[in-house]
Protein backbone atom coordinates (compact mmCIF):
# COMPACT_ATOMS: atom_id res chain seq x y z
CA UNK A 1 0.00 0.00 0.00
CA UNK A 2 2.96 2.25 0.52
CA UNK A 3 3.69 2.49 -2.90
CA UNK A 4 1.07 2.83 -4.22
CA UNK A 5 0.27 5.88 -2.11
CA UNK A 6 4.02 6.71 -3.14
CA UNK A 7 3.05 6.62 -6.70
CA UNK A 8 -0.86 8.70 -6.37
CA UNK A 9 0.93 11.06 -4.20
CA UNK A 10 3.72 12.29 -6.16
CA UNK A 11 3.76 15.20 -8.06
CA UNK A 12 1.65 18.45 -7.72
CA UNK A 13 -1.73 17.46 -5.95
CA UNK A 14 -3.62 21.10 -6.62
CA UNK A 15 -4.41 20.06 -10.28
CA UNK A 16 -6.01 16.89 -8.90
CA UNK A 17 -7.26 18.16 -6.00
CA UNK A 18 -8.99 21.48 -7.90
CA UNK A 19 -10.67 18.81 -10.36
CA UNK A 20 -12.25 16.74 -7.54
CA UNK A 21 -13.37 20.41 -5.69
CA UNK A 22 -15.13 21.15 -9.02
CA UNK A 23 -16.75 17.67 -9.36
CA UNK A 24 -18.13 18.03 -6.18
CA UNK A 25 -19.56 21.27 -6.58
CA UNK A 26 -21.12 19.77 -10.10
CA UNK A 27 -23.02 17.36 -7.63
CA UNK A 28 -24.04 19.57 -5.49
CA UNK A 29 -25.39 22.16 -8.01
CA UNK A 30 -26.85 19.09 -9.44
CA UNK A 31 -28.63 17.09 -6.66
CA UNK A 32 -29.81 20.71 -4.77
CA UNK A 33 -31.67 21.34 -8.33
CA UNK A 34 -33.13 18.37 -8.51
CA UNK A 35 -34.66 18.02 -5.45
CA UNK A 36 -36.04 21.15 -4.89
CA UNK A 37 -37.03 22.20 -8.46
CA UNK A 38 -41.01 22.35 -8.54
CA UNK A 39 -42.58 19.59 -10.29
CA UNK A 40 -45.75 21.54 -11.36
CA UNK A 41 -45.52 25.26 -11.12
CA UNK A 42 -49.02 25.64 -10.97
CA UNK A 43 -50.04 24.17 -8.12
CA UNK A 44 -50.59 26.32 -4.94
CA UNK A 45 -47.18 26.30 -2.45
CA UNK A 46 -48.06 27.37 0.87
CA UNK A 47 -50.30 29.90 -0.19
CA UNK A 48 -47.87 32.09 -1.73
CA UNK A 49 -48.65 35.34 -3.50
CA UNK A 50 -48.02 35.04 -7.82
CA UNK A 51 -45.09 37.50 -7.58
CA UNK A 52 -43.09 35.64 -5.04
CA UNK A 53 -44.07 32.03 -6.75
CA UNK A 54 -43.12 33.81 -10.52
CA UNK A 55 -39.85 35.39 -8.89
CA UNK A 56 -38.49 31.84 -6.69
CA UNK A 57 -40.10 29.05 -8.01
CA UNK A 58 -40.79 29.52 -11.57
CA UNK A 59 -37.25 31.68 -12.62
CA UNK A 60 -35.39 29.87 -10.33
CA UNK A 61 -34.27 32.43 -8.24
CA UNK A 62 -34.57 31.02 -4.94
CA UNK A 63 -32.51 27.88 -6.24
CA UNK A 64 -29.73 30.03 -7.83
CA UNK A 65 -29.00 31.47 -4.22
CA UNK A 66 -29.10 28.22 -2.80
CA UNK A 67 -27.07 26.47 -4.99
CA UNK A 68 -24.34 29.62 -4.16
CA UNK A 69 -24.48 29.00 -0.77
CA UNK A 70 -24.32 25.16 -0.41
CA UNK A 71 -22.79 24.48 -3.67
CA UNK A 72 -19.96 27.43 -4.22
CA UNK A 73 -19.53 28.38 -0.61
CA UNK A 74 -18.92 25.64 1.61
CA UNK A 75 -16.72 23.87 -0.76
CA UNK A 76 -14.64 27.05 -1.14
CA UNK A 77 -14.17 27.57 3.02
CA UNK A 78 -13.59 24.36 3.33
CA UNK A 79 -10.70 24.37 0.46
CA UNK A 80 -9.22 27.57 1.85
CA UNK A 81 -9.50 25.32 5.39
CA UNK A 82 -8.10 22.51 4.37
CA UNK A 83 -4.98 24.63 1.66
Amino acid sequence: TYKNAALAFRGDNLDRYLMGRQFMVLLVVFVINQCAGPLDPTVDVLGLPDGVKLVFLDIGLGMIVFTCILGQLTTQVNASHCM
